[in-house]
C-alpha cells in the first residue's frame, strides 16, 4: 500500500499522486474487474427503475418526469461514488452512495405522491422541489408514505420482511461517512487517519469493503422500488443483461420475494 508522508505532499503534488494512486486500483486485474462489474450494475440499477414507465396500468402515472428529474441524479452518484473507490477515496464513495441511496428512495416518494395526485399538473412535492423552493424530504417524511404503500404492507405482511428499515439501515451505515465518524456502525474505520493514514491510497480491505457497500446500495434501490411497483419486474428492463446482475440486485433474504412480488 503505497501511503503519502502528509496531507501536505498530496495537494502539492495532487495530479501524479492521485493517478497513482487510481493506477494502483486498476493495476491488479481483481480490482479492476470489479470497478466494471460497478460500472455495468450502476446502469442496470438505472435501465431496472424506469421499468416503471413501461407498466400498463391506467391507476399509475406513467410519465417520466421525475425519473428524468429526479432519479437521474442516482446514476450520477453511482459513478462518483464508484470513480472514488476506484481512486482511494473510500469515505468520499461511501458519501456519494449515501447520496444516491437518499434520492432513490425520494424519487419513489415523489412518484407514490403523484400517483396519489388528483388534478393538473405535478404534485406539489415534487414540483416544489422541482423548483427548488422545497427541501429533498426526511426519512422521516419518506417512512411514512413508503411504508403505507398498498404493495409494500402487502409484501412486509406475506414475508415478514421490512423492505423500509432495511434501505433505511443501509443509509444510516452510510451517513456515518458522509458525517465523518471515526468508526461505521459495524465497526470499520471511516476517517482516513483511522484507515490508511492519508488519502487518497490503495488499501485491499477498504476497496472490498467499499465494493460491498455500492453493491448493497444500488440492491436496495432496485428493491425498493420493486417492492413499491412489483410490475416492474414483469416489463423485463434487464431481459438482455447478464443474469448475474439480476441475482447482484436482488439478494436474498429481501431479492427473491421481491421479484416473485404481485
Amino acid at each position: 500500500m503505497k501511503i503519502a508522508t502528509s496531507t501536505d505532499f498530496i495537494g502539492n503534488n495532487l495530479l501524479e499522486y492521485c493517478s497513482g494512486v487510481l493506477g494502483d486500483t486498476l493495476s491488479q486485474a481483481p480490482s479492476r474487474s470489479r470497478i466494471q462489474e460497478l460500472g455495468v450494475l450502476s446502469t442496470c440499477v438505472d435501465r431496472f427503475v424506469y421499468g416503471y414507465t413501461d407498466i400498463e396500468n391506467d391507476a399509475l402515472s406513467a410519465d417520466d418526469e421525475i425519473l428524468n428529474w429526479c432519479f437521474s441524479e442516482v446514476a450520477t452518484d453511482l459513478t462518483s461514488a464508484i470513480w472514488l473507490l476506484a481512486s482511494g477515496f473510500y469515505k468520499a464513495s461511501a458519501s456519494s452512495l449515501r447520496n444516491a441511496l437518499n434520492v432513490g428512495a425520494a424519487s419513489l416518494y415523489f412518484q407514490m405522491r403523484e400517483n396519489g395526485h388528483i388534478g393538473t399538473g405535478c404534485s406539489r412535492f415534487f414540483a416544489e422541489w422541482d423548483r427548488g423552493v422545497r427541501e429533498t424530504p426526511t426519512w422521516g417524511e419518506m417512512k411514512t408514505i413508503l411504508k403505507a404503500q398498498t404493495s409494500v404492507v402487502a409484501f412486509k405482511r406475506r414475508t415478514g420482511l421490512d423492505t423500509i428499515e432495511s434501505t433505511y439501515s443501509v443509509f444510516t451505515r452510510l451517513c456515518g461517512y458522509t458525517h465523518t465518524s471515526a468508526f461505521d456502525v459495524k465497526g470499520f474505520p471511516v476517517t482516513a487517519i483511522n484507515l490508511t493514514g492519508t488519502a487518497p491510497a490503495f488499501d485491499a480491505e477498504a476497496f472490498d469493503r467499499g465494493c460491498s457497500l455500492a453493491v448493497e446500495t444500488m440492491a436496495h434501490i432496485a428493491m425498493l422500488w420493486q417492492v413499491a411497483y412489483p410490475e416492474i419486474a414483469g416489463t423485463e428492463p434487464l431481459k438482455h443483461k447478464d443474469p448475474k446482475y439480476l441475482h447482484l440486485l436482488f439478494p436474498g433474504p429481501i431479492g427473491p420475494e421481491a421479484l416473485i412480488h404481485t
